[in-house]
């Protein structure tokens, strides 16, 4: 009787640890694949602000005024972000967290699938 005690703690023990090794791998999967996808949609605001910058600048028959106005913007932007960073800050943390249980909330539902197999 003690060693199918000890056997099934033992048992409950590699199955949490599986559990973490799911949710973190779940998680890690998901951060890279933020960064990928961040990464892109930088290169995409880059390249549409440099057809900005040009296309403010023939506007303005002058290419480097075209491209001070994009500045101007792109601070005006960033002292928007400065502005409201806590807000996006906790907003980006909600995010994760909400991953994250998702995340433990897809190995429970494949725990519960596997019980019914």
């Amino acid at each position: 009787m003690f060693d199918d005690l000890k056997e099934y703690i033992n048992n409950r023990i590699s199955y949490a640890k599986l559990e973490i090794v799911d949710s973190v791998s779940n998680m890690f999967a998901a951060s890279v694949f933020g960064i990928l996808a961040g990464m892109f949609v930088m290169l995409a605001f880059f390249a549409a602000s440099l057809a900005v910058g040009f296309l403010l600048g023939n506007w303005f028959d002058n290419i480097g005024m075209g491209f001070l106005v994009l500045f101007v913007v792109d601070l005006l932007i960033l002292a928007v972000l400065l502005l409201f960073r806590k807000r996006i800050m906790l907003y980006l943390t909600d995010k994760a967290v909400k991953a994250a249980m998702d995340a433990i909330d897809t190995s429970d539902e494949d725990e519960e699938e596997e019980k019914f197999l």
